[in-house]
């Protein structure tokens, strides 16, 4: 069988759609030696990688997701490869390619957190995009013919949305990486001038991820207790910096740029807590990282979440900044003994997903 997979978004900075493709593409690599793949990778990653799998194939498509370029070369890209099968890992499927293809879908997010603030754009061209994000995903779940998603709850939104057949639609929870599970290494704080005790956020700092909240938060909270943020830097990185000065918390809040893996989980061992407080999710995969590197977890109160994290998390109602707040100061001061045992819940909890068993699932949905 001849199978294309679309790794144009491969690579960390993608965020979890990138750190998916990474682990489904490494796990195929691993577990299928009879079928064909081709990956489409852009310019950097095809210079990149190898592998040592001989079945796999790579193939430079040097088109930008959520493009002009995408929707017009990539389907005659894919016409001439001939695949019996094309993998799209996120909801830009190409209008034009009308062979047989399955697709993820990670999240509905963008069809409640929209407006301005949720964009760099300006006014006009943001709902011109918007108009186009509607169309592309709504033909990528008509007309595939799988439905990959990372849990039930988006499977709900999903149906509910689109009025799509439950048994399209297939749950395939994600998985952790070993890198969030090596031993501890000193002077991480020190790197970053990190003092204790802290809670840590990671991630986007989109609006619909509620940073601002949780500024106002610990700005509420009386006992010392600083919170570390990880995130990219860009224009929401600036609209938090200037968030962080209107509510005087500068001393506080200690705002890093892109933490690697293996330092941002001896940031998770130091933390008192993991702190997420989203407001629209569709697996929540940082907090199982924090989980997996001991860190306790304290989260919105979530479908989604509770899906993914079972009792394994603290939650609070994310809407309510005192309830946030209350959350957060009795379980960072609270009893040792609590804490303790919701590191050992955490760890119980990640045992249950499985980069490998998201692959089989995959793979076996491939052939059907």
């Amino acid at each position: 069988m001849r199978i294309i997979i679309d790794c144009r978004m491969y690579g960390l900075e993608n965020a979890g759609i990138g750190r998916y493709i990474i682990n489904l593409v490494d796990q195929i690599e691993k577990l299928d030696k009879k079928n064909d793949y081709y990956l489409l990778f852009r310019r950097k990653y095809y210079s990149e990688l190898t592998f040592s799998n001989p079945k796999f194939h790579k193939i430079l498509a040097d088109y930008p997701h959520y493009s002009l370029k995408e929707q017009i070369f990539l389907p005659i890209q894919l016409f001439k490869l001939k695949p019996d099968l094309v993998h799209f890992p996120h909801f830009n499927v190409t209008l034009f390619y009308f062979g047989k293809f399955v697709v993820t879908i990670h999240d509905l997010i963008k069809h409640s957190s929209r407006g301005i603030e949720t964009t760099t754009h300006n006014s006009w061209l943001y709902w011109f995009k918007y108009l186009g994000y509607k169309i592309v995903f709504s033909q990528a779940v008509k007309r595939a013919d799988t439905i990959f998603v990372p849990s039930q709850q988006v499977k709900k939104e999903l149906v509910a949305n689109y009025h799509l057949f439950d048994n399209k639609i297939l749950v395939t929870y994600e998985g952790v990486d070993n890198n969030f599970k090596k031993e501890e290494r000193s002077g991480i704080l020190e790197k970053y001038e990190i003092r204790k005790p802290f809670i840590i956020y990671t991630g986007s700092v989109y609006p619909h991820k509620n940073i601002d909240r949780l500024i106002q938060s610990i700005k509420l909270i009386e006992k010392p207790l600083d919170l570390v943020i990880s995130c990219s830097r860009n224009i929401f990185w600036d609209r938090l910096n200037e968030k962080i000065k209107t509510n005087k918390v500068e001393n506080r809040v200690r705002l890093l740029g892109f933490v690697p893996d293996q330092e941002l989980r001896l940031l998770y061992t130091q933390a008192r807590a993991f702190v997420f407080p989203t407001l629209s999710e569709g697996f929540g995969l940082p907090g199982l990282e924090a989980m997996a590197s001991g860190c306790p977890v304290i989260c919105s109160n979530l479908p989604v979440l509770k899906e993914i994290y079972g009792n394994a998390a603290v939650y609070f109602d994310p809407y309510d900044i005192n309830n946030m707040t209350k959350s957060i100061s009795d379980f960072c001061f609270g009893e040792k003994e609590n804490k303790e045992k919701m590191k050992r819940l955490g760890l119980d909890q990640v045992k249950k997903y499985s980069w490998k068993k998201m692959a089989k699932e995959t793979i076996h949905e491939y052939f059907i």
